[in-house]
C-alpha cells in the first residue's frame, strides 16, 4: 500500500447531488441535515456531505421510525366567547 492509496480524498456531493439521489428539494436536505443531526461538514456557509455521510444518512434512512409520540391537546383553545355563558 502506498501513501497515495492511504490518502485518497472521499467523494464529495452538494445539496443539490443529495436532494437528487433522495428525490427530496435542497430545503428538506438543508432542514433534516440541520434539524435531525444528519451528518454534513460546512464549507464557508454551505453544506457538504461525504460518501460516508451519505451512507449514515441511508442507515438512519432504513431504520425503524421511532413512535412518534401522541400529539398535545392545545391548553385554552376555546374563545372567550365561547366561554361567556349567556342569558
Amino acid at each position: 500500500m502506498t501513501t497515495d492509496d492511504i490518502f485518497q480524498p472521499e467523494r464529495v456531493f452538494t445539496t443539490t447531488q443529495l436532494a437528487e439521489a433522495l428525490q427530496i428539494s435542497n430545503n428538506q436536505v438543508t432542514t433534516l441535515a440541520q434539524r435531525d443531526n444528519w451528518p454534513h461538514m460546512k464549507v464557508g456557509n454551505r453544506l457538504r456531505f461525504t460518501e460516508s455521510h451519505v451512507r449514515e444518512i441511508y442507515e438512519q434512512l432504513k431504520a425503524p421510525a421511532a413512535e412518534a409520540p401522541e400529539p398535545r391537546r392545545k391548553v385554552g383553545s376555546r374563545s372567550r366567547q365561547s366561554r361567556i355563558p349567556r342569558s
